[in-house]
């Protein structure tokens, strides 16, 4: 469908506060980096985010939201023979025939990282580990996750087994839309109960600093040696493996502004150094301002052919974006209308608008049209085509009769043929 693009500047003065501290955008220690806004995914500061990392364990975040977007928390997963022989590094030492719920496979993953619990799960909702991977792929590719590629549902690393700081804030950002993915992520400490196999229960703690830290180890944040727990953090996962370095997709939320910060391949505690000086270059220096309200009409559209000669574009949804507060700004957006086709009903999406700030996009809402329109053809389209059947109808009437006259005339001329002859004979 061909599209027109329909050029409008809108200006939003952004307030000026006075800040007792200005951020710069933060130096980066790890290899790669990125910041988002959760809610509209715009960048907010970025190192190398585009390229080709192995991600470890951060690839859980993925095998978990699957499995939780596949089952129910009730499900009963069953060890299979293999899986405990399979499996290196983290693991809560499962065993061949142990049966387990989902929502405590799912804390297992996520919190301790338990690769034994990804294989298992992988198995039992994809029927295999190759065709769950396979999975997982669409998944990132639905997500607009394009540069990469899974080979297995733990992290465990293999050269093919790849992706981007900017592909892991995507998928952050749909996971955490998930409120039970947001709960276990956000969790300190889990037990899971005795099993069939195991007579005592098996304490967990989450691995990820920002949220349980074990009271070792301190980062330098803004001249001073600190913890590396966050007040605002609300998850999601590290991982390590000596190719990857250390990893961490975190999120944190302050006053309504929820953000998420993805740094790869780092050294000790770097990663968590990075994740401070992020969320804070983000909430000092942004906030947050309505782009426009759902239902805002937009502007009028040209059709053709209707019972109406134009239709309103109004907003499908609100918009909230994240701006930089020492910006005066402008904000510039486009309209982008669609090729209408009659009819066009009530709600239709008739088009989109598009926000940018530095020649960045940071948000998009559809445009629809709150009524109806109906096609009707003009009096002297309509006339024209009755004229055209009628001489359609006139041409070939006349065709046939020219037809019938040769044919007559033809059979008449060989009836006074054969006559003369008879005559001569």
């Amino acid at each position: 469908m061909t599209k027109k693009v329909i050029p409008c500047l809108l200006l939003f003065s952004i307030l000026m506060l006075n800040l007792n501290k200005a951020y710069a955008e933060p130096a980066i220690l790890c290899d790669t980096a990125v910041l988002i806004d959760a809610k509209t995914g715009a960048i907010l500061a970025e190192k190398n985010a585009n390229q080709k990392m192995y991600p470890a364990s951060l690839t859980k975040i993925m095998t978990a939201i699957l499995v939780i977007e596949m089952g129910e928390l009730s499900d009963v997963i069953k060890v299979d023979d293999d899986t405990p022989y399979e499996i290196e590094g983290s693991h809560i030492a499962l065993e061949a025939g142990e049966t387990m719920t989902l929502k405590d496979m799912l804390y297992a993953l996520l919190l301790p990282s338990a690769n034994d619990a990804a294989l298992a799960l992988a198995k039992h909702y994809g029927g295999s580990e190759e065709q769950f991977v396979k999975l997982m792929n669409d998944k990132a590719k639905e997500l607009g996750a394009y540069n990469t590629n899974f080979v297995n549902p733990h992290g465990l690393h293999d050269n093919n087994h790849y992706t981007t700081a900017a592909d892991l804030a995507l998928i952050a950002k749909y996971a955490m839309k998930n409120e039970t993915f947001r709960k276990i992520v956000n969790t300190k400490k889990y037990e899971i109960k005795n099993t069939n196999k195991k007579n005592e229960p098996r304490p967990l703690a989450n691995l990820n600093k920002l949220i349980c830290n074990s009271g070792y180890g301190q980062i330098y944040v803004d001249g001073t040696y600190i913890s590396p727990l966050y007040e605002y953090a609300t998850g999601i996962k590290t991982g390590y493996t000596p190719e990857a370095g250390n990893t961490l997709v975190a999120s944190a939320e302050k006053n309504g502004t929820e953000l998420i910060a993805v740094v790869m391949k780092g050294e000790s505690l770097e990663m968590y150094q990075d994740a401070h000086n992020l969320f804070n270059y983000g909430f000092n220096e942004y906030e947050s301002a309505t782009l426009i309200n759902k239902n805002t009409f937009v502007q009028n559209i040209k059709i053709k052919d209707g019972d109406s000669k134009e239709i309103s574009a109004i907003a499908e949804n609100g918009l909230t974006a994240l701006i930089k507060k020492d910006l005066e700004g402008k904000i510039e957006s486009k309209v982008i209308v669609n090729e209408i086709s009659l009819p066009v009903e009530k709600n239709d999406v008739v088009g989109k608008i598009e926000y940018t700030s530095g020649g960045k996009v940071i948000g998009t809402v559809n445009l629809i049209t709150p009524t109806q329109v109906k096609s009707i053809k003009a009096p002297s389209t309509r006339l024209f085509s009755v004229i055209k059947k009628f001489v359609s109808i006139i041409v070939m009437m006349l065709a046939i009769s020219l037809v019938l006259l040769m044919t007559y005339n033809g059979l008449k001329t060989k009836a006074k043929k054969k006559r003369r002859r008879k005559r001569y004979n």
